[in-house]
C-alpha cells in the first residue's frame, strides 16, 4: 500500500466529523486525538516490534508484555467513579491475572511457543479485552450504584453487609462487561471475519490450522476478559463503602 492510497482512505474520517459537526455530536476532538495517538503509536510499535523480533531475548519480551498491561490499566483510569482511588493498581492487577495466567496456560500446553511472534500479538489481544471489559464494567458500577442507591441503602439498614447489599449491582457491572465478547464470539464465521485466521490462511498456512489457532485465541481471549472484569469489579465495589458499611459519596453520586 502507498502512503498516498493511505492518505486517501484516510479521508473517509471526514464523513464522522461532517456528521458530529452537524449533529453537535462533540467527537470530533476526540476522534482527532485517537487518530492522531493511533498513528503514533502504530509507527513507534512497529518499529519495536522489528527490534524485538530479531533481538529475541526472554527479558525484553516479558517487558514489553509488563508495557502492555501497564498501559492498558492506566487507560481505564477515566473511566472509573470519582468516589474510586487506586484505580490503575486494580486494574493493573486485573489485566495482569487475565494476560498472565492464559498466556501461560497455551504456552505449557504448546499451543504457542516462548516467541515475540507468537507471544506478543496474543498478549496484546488478552489485555485489550481485558482493558475494554474494566472499562465497561467501571461505568456500569458507577451508573448501578446511581440507579439501585436507595435499595442498597434499604439493604444496609436491614443489616446486610456491603458484598450482599450491592449483590445485584456486581452482578449487572460484571455482565455488562463480558456481554459484547460473548456477542462477538457468537458471531464469528457468520458476521464477523476472524483477522488473525484469515491473516494466517492468505500467508499459507492449512485452513485448519488456522482454524485451530483461532479457536485457541477466542478461548484465551474470553477466559481474560471474564477474568479481568471479575477481578476488578470485587476489587472495586467496596470503595463505595466507607468502614462503617455505609455508602459513601451520596451527594457525589446524586450529582451524576
Amino acid at each position: 500500500m502507498s502512503t498516498t492510497a493511505l492518505a486517501l482512505t484516510g479521508l473517509l474520517l471526514l464523513f464522522p466529523i461532517i456528521v458530529s459537526y452537524k449533529e453537535k455530536l462533540h467527537i470530533i476532538k476526540d476522534l482527532l486525538v485517537a487518530t492522531i495517538r493511533a498513528v503514533v503509536q502504530l509507527v513507534i510499535l512497529g518499529y519495536l516490534l522489528h527490534f524485538i523480533f530479531n533481538v529475541n531475548q526472554k527479558w525484553i519480551l516479558l517487558l514489553f508484555v509488563l508495557v502492555i498491561i501497564i498501559n492498558a490499566s492506566w487507560n481505564t483510569i477515566g473511566r472509573a467513579s470519582p468516589v474510586m482511588h487506586h484505580v490503575f493498581w486494580i486494574s493493573f492487577i486485573a489485566i495482569f491475572i487475565g494476560v498472565a495466567l492464559p498466556l501461560t496456560g497455551v504456552i505449557l500446553t504448546g499451543a504457542i511457543q516462548f516467541k515475540p511472534n507468537e507471544l506478543i500479538p496474543v498478549a496484546g489481544m488478552l489485555g485489550s479485552n481485558g482493558m475494554i471489559a474494566i472499562n465497561l464494567a467501571y461505568q456500569n458500577l458507577d451508573r448501578e450504584f446511581v440507579k439501585e442507591m436507595s435499595q442498597i441503602e434499604a439493604k444496609l439498614a436491614l443489616g446486610a453487609n456491603p458484598k450482599i447489599s450491592s449483590k445485584a449491582t456486581i452482578r449487572d457491572s460484571v455482565k455488562t462487561a463480558i456481554v459484547p465478547t460473548i456477542d462477538s464470539v457468537k458471531t464469528y464465521g457468520i458476521v464477523s471475519i476472524p483477522g488473525m485466521m484469515t491473516g494466517l490462511i492468505i500467508g499459507g498456512v492449512a485452513p485448519l490450522d488456522a482454524v485451530k489457532f483461532q479457536l485457541m485465541v477466542v478461548f484465551i481471549h474470553t477466559t481474560a476478559t471474564i477474568m479481568s472484569a471479575l477481578i476488578a469489579t470485587y476489587l472495586s465495589y467496596k470503595q463505595f463503602f466507607n468502614e462503617r458499611h455505609q455508602l459513601i459519596g451520596r451527594d457525589l453520586l446524586k450529582e451524576k
